[in-house]
């Protein structure tokens, strides 16, 4: 009874409580927004509009209110819970909403918990604003939200950004005021990202992921811990602003700014960290830098003249201690700093530097240490941008008597860091020149004794062969890593296994001196080889007795190196005109070229073009080639004035000519260049398909395609591109030699070797065989072909490289070899020879090297031509000499360019093929006059016209001296002689084709060193 008592009072009060009355009345008010509706209306649900409404946002959130709103589902698009306080998200409001392409759940206490299963049906969901909601982790649901394309995660408490790695449209992403300590690895997949904000968090590093984020165009990273800015940060292309204030920036890593590309970022934001040094290369690239609050003290006069006096730029400098330039002129803005370093430097001396080659193998700490160099403070791999391939420049300068902070004397370095990789051993000797000092880095902490040729030792057989001047700094990278007393082993052993290696070589020189000093009579080719071998004892090599160590994490060693290059460069002897005073005229040279350069978009000049100009706007004409020297000298222009094909051109913006070679010649073509992240592919006309086959076809044959290269060097060419690519491909072609046209096959997958010219005479470049690209195997069919004519008469000549053979001098014979001149057809180019067939004669051409038979002496680059004809008849040795000693004669200058190299001349006998004649085809005079000659190894006498190329009328010469002998013998015998002349020696159809007057010129002064008494003279004159 008290039961039912209790249930009819409680039935009773439910009935006479007051319902809740809303505030806003019995019908729930909302705003809302309809199509085409420009802002937002006070509404009440149900709303008696007859339009669709697309925009809603909630004032409260009672069941009548979602009720209403799911009644809206198929036309809302946009919905607003903003300051709620909700702790979950109505799961009957969100499930319905599929079409819902914008959500604001900010300023809730939603949490971690507070997501409900049916988020993840709103696939259509654009944006997404989860602000101020108590949130450590990001939402499970957003895994399933693709099409997402901007979030804001601000005032949270977030510590990682794991679970957006499915979200690949995102193109704005805001995190800030969180506690997130790292964002960039987390986002890298972001490729479609713009705007990123991520102040006020606990980040520190700013990791190289950055760079994939190539659509950045505003980065917010201010009140962070961040100590380090890699260069990828500059380079984004896109990039309008950055913010980076209020963080422990202590240097801005120095990188160069390619003028002719560069894109103006809006403002760079440095204010409030801990700079000391300027980092004015920044100015070439932001329209605004911001460096307020700093500890600046003194700017670059180096920096500031090369800005532009009509420049609108703005560069704050409020609360630095600055020096110099005085505070209140720095404060005056940036043309105030111009004008007062133009007087104040007006009769400032300029004095000149020296150009550093930074050598090492592939990941030995080159790129930190020149970072650390210039920057001069701690510098790692994976703090600063590593372009990977090719060539980087930088600029840095010793500064001397600086007083209240303004330079006196600076020594200006021009630092070039050559990438380690193997794959750039050749295309890196163009750039290997003198005067220089070179530094050749190896990591300490991976070095051991087994490993020193592939460290140390190589890299010297590399730099000897080009030059036989060097002046190196062994630098020990990475001390950081190994105790105190392995430093000390490795300190002392390397200098002692680098004596060794190179008095190696020095004793098998003077050996092979020995042999021919011993024989009773010195021929001129002995002499001329023994000269050779005096050349290179002669060689001079300056090492730094000590190996330098040093640590680019920590900053040690850097103040010994400091001391080293100061100390060579100040030797009269090596660098004569380092730190000579630079007359005013040559800078005013010096800065016209540099401002021609940036505005040249093909920074190509011939050097008559190049010394018209400045004659004709400084005259001083017989100055010009002392200037041109002094400006390659010192890395501002590129003049090859020692290679014949190349000093025809001066170019003017080094930098160019370095990213030009860093896009053909790449070790990592298949990880550089990607269809969908290389657009230039596209903008080209190449379909993801063909880009695919050819790119195959540059990695497993070697061979470019026109278009391709064209989109490889999109970028780095102007707007009018046709015609710079022509002028560029010439240039690869013609003075560089990189390659030799090849034609397409029958279909579009194959090619042919041959590239027949057009009714014009002209060879249309379609695709590009690069030699050193191709590392195919022999052909299989080759022995073959070959072993079929072995009985045939064959000529066969040798270059031995006992100790080195140069990277690429055999690519290049190849480019030559494949010109019209020789008429040769090629049939097949591995890599490590070419076989081809002569055009006129029936004969057959085999280019190749390999290993020296005989153990030890080196590298052996063969040449043989072989008879091919079908008859008794075979074509003439005279004939042969004839197509083989122009490709000799190619080859022989290619070898004048590698002043160290080591190389020996022979001939195969044709009857033991044992290469046991000496190569006389320099000094052929003796030879030519003999009949036949001794072979050393099978004691035959073998017909010279087949070790030597026979002179003119030779055959009469002999037949004639064979007539004057017939009274002295009887008619069976001298017709015996005669038959067995015509047979080896046939007249010579016409003469050789290629003429070398200094050959002839230097005739005589052979005849001088005939005798071994006059050889051994100017040995001990040497």
């Amino acid at each position: 009874m008290a039961t039912a008592m209790k249930a009819h009072n409680r039935s009773r009060n439910k009935q006479t409580l007051p319902r809740f009355q809303s505030p806003y009345g019995p019908r729930p008010l909302t705003h809302m927004g309809f199509e085409q509706a420009r802002h937002l209306n006070p509404e009440r649900l149900p709303t008696p509009s007859r339009e669709k409404a697309v925009s809603v946002r909630l004032l409260e959130v009672s069941k009548d209110t979602l009720d209403q709103v799911q009644r809206l589902s198929d036309t809302i698009r946009r919905l607003t819970i903003n300051g709620m306080k909700l702790k979950t998200v109505p799961e009957t409001l969100v499930g319905c909403l599929v079409h819902l392409e914008k959500l604001d759940l900010g300023n809730n206490s939603l949490g971690d918990a507070g997501f409900p299963d049916s988020m993840k049906m709103l696939e259509n969901l654009l944006e997404l604003r989860l602000n101020d909601n108590h949130l450590t982790k990001i939402p499970t649901c957003l895994k399933r939200l693709k099409n997402l394309c901007r979030i804001d995660l601000s005032n949270n408490k977030l510590e990682s950004l794991k679970g957006l790695e499915k979200l690949r449209r995102i193109q704005i992403l805001v995190v800030d005021n969180n506690n997130l300590g790292a964002v960039f690895k987390d986002i890298g997949h972001m490729r479609r990202l713009e705007i990123l904000r991520c102040s006020d968090n606990n980040i520190r590093d700013v990791t190289n992921d950055i760079r994939n984020l190539r659509l950045l165009n505003d980065l917010d990273i201010s009140s962070n811990r961040v100590s380090v800015l890699p260069t990828d940060v500059f380079l984004l292309p896109q990039l309008e602003a950055l913010n980076a204030s209020h963080n422990q920036v202590t240097k801005v890593p120095t990188f160069t700014v390619k003028v002719q590309s560069r894109h103006l970022i809006s403002e760079i934001d440095l204010s409030g960290n801990n700079l000391t040094k300027f980092p004015g290369h920044l100015l070439f690239m932001c329209k605004k830098l911001d460096l307020g609050s700093n500890r600046l003290k003194v700017l670059s006069w180096n920096i500031i003249k090369k800005l532009e006096w009509n420049t609108d730029q703005e560069l704050v400098l409020e609360g630095n201690p600055l020096t110099y330039p005085p505070l209140d002129v720095c404060e005056s803005g940036l043309r105030s700093i111009m004008q007062y370093f133009q007087e104040s430097q007006a009769e400032a001396k300029v004095f000149q530097g020296i150009k550093i080659l930074l050598l090492g193998s592939h990941k030995s700490g080159k790129t930190s240490f020149a970072h650390s160099l210039v920057d001069g403070q701690p510098r790692i791999a994976e703090e600063v941008f590593e372009s990977s391939a090719g060539v980087d420049a930088y600029e840095t300068s010793f500064d001397y008597d600086v007083e209240q902070g303004r330079p006196g004397r600076s020594l200006n370095l021009c630092i070039w860091d050559f990438c380690g990789h193997p794959f750039y051993l050749y295309p890196h000797y163009i750039f290997f020149e003198l005067p220089s000092i070179t530094v050749l880095t190896f990591n300490m902490a991976e070095y051991t004794t087994s490993k020193f040729e592939e460290m140390i030792g190589s890299w010297f057989d590399w730099m000897v062969a080009k030059t036989n001047k060097l002046v190196v700094i062994l630098v020990g990278t990475h001390s950081d890593l190994i105790s105190r007393n392995r430093i000390k082993e490795i300190s002392t052993e390397v200098p002692k296994q680098l004596q060794d290696h190179l008095n190696q070589q020095r004793r098998m020189v003077q050996e092979r001196i020995k042999v021919i000093e011993e024989k009773p009579n010195i021929s001129p080719t002995l002499s001329e080889q023994l000269k050779s071998y005096m050349k290179l004892l002669q060689a001079k090599f300056t090492v730094q007795t000590d190996v330098i160590v040093t640590s680019s994490f920590k900053y040690t060693g850097f103040d010994t190196f400091r001391s080293a290059v100061e100390t060579l460069a100040g030797e009269e002897k090596l660098f004569p005109n380092v730190m000579r005073v630079i007359p005013t005229f040559w800078v005013e040279v010096e800065t016209y070229i540099e401002e021609r350069g940036n505005n040249m978009p093909v920074p190509i000049m011939t050097y008559e073009q190049y010394t018209g100009e400045i004659t004709s706007k400084f005259g001083m004409k017989h100055l010009i080639d002392d200037i041109s020297r002094y400006l390659h000298d010192t890395g501002k222009i590129i003049w090859f004035s020692q290679i014949p094909t190349l000093k025809q051109y001066v170019f003017v913006r080094p930098l160019w000519l370095f990213d030009i070679f860093r896009q053909v010649f790449r070790h990592d073509i298949s990880e550089k260049y990607g269809y969908h992240s290389e657009d230039s592919f596209k903008n080209v006309g190449i379909s993801p398909v063909r880009f695919e086959r050819l790119k195959q076809e540059v990695l497993t044959e070697g061979v470019v395609d026109r278009d391709f290269l064209k989109g490889a060097l999109l970028y780095h060419l102007p707007n009018n591109f046709i015609a710079s690519f022509n002028q560029v491909l010439h240039l690869l072609t013609e003075a560089l030699e990189i390659g030799y046209p090849v034609s397409k096959g029958s279909t579009e997958k194959t090619y042919s070797l041959v590239c027949e010219p057009d009714e014009e005479g002209k060879v249309r470049i379609s695709k590009l065989l690069i030699p050193w690209f191709r590392k195919s195997g022999e052909p299989s069919e080759l022995r073959e072909q070959w072993e079929g004519i072995a009985n045939r008469r064959k000529v066969a000549v040798l270059f031995q490289f006992p100790r080195y053979m140069p990277p690429g001098m055999f690519e290049l014979l190849c480019v030559r070899a494949h010109r019209e001149k020789h008429k040769l057809n090629f049939l097949s180019h591995w890599g490590g020879g070419i076989h081809a067939l002569h055009k006129v004669h029936s004969m057959r051409v085999l280019i190749m090297y390999c290993q020296s038979r005989a153990e030890g002496d080196g590298v052996v680059l063969r040449f043989e031509v072989r008879d091919d004809s079908s008859g008794e008849d075979q074509v003439p040795a005279s004939t042969m000499w004839n197509t083989l000693l122009p490709l000799i004669l190619d080859f022989e200058e290619i070898i004048k360019s590698y002043l160290g190299v080591w190389v020996e001349r022979l001939v195969e006998c044709p009857m033991c093929n044992e290469p046991s004649f000496m190569g006389e085809w320099l000094t052929p005079k003796d030879t030519q006059s003999l009949p036949t000659k001794p072979c050393e190894v099978c004691g035959q006498q073998v017909d010279t016209s087949l070790i030597v190329q026979p002179r003119e009328k030779k055959r009469d010469d002999v037949l004639l001296m064979l007539r004057r002998r017939t009274g002295r013998r009887r008619g069976a015998a001298v017709t015996q002689d005669i038959d067995a002349i015509s047979k080896m020696a046939p007249p010579n159809p016409r003469r050789v084709a290629i003429v070398m007057p200094e050959l002839e010129i230097q005739e005589g002064l052979r005849g001088l060193l005939g005798s071994r008494d006059s050889v051994t003279s100017l040995a001990s004159d040497n």
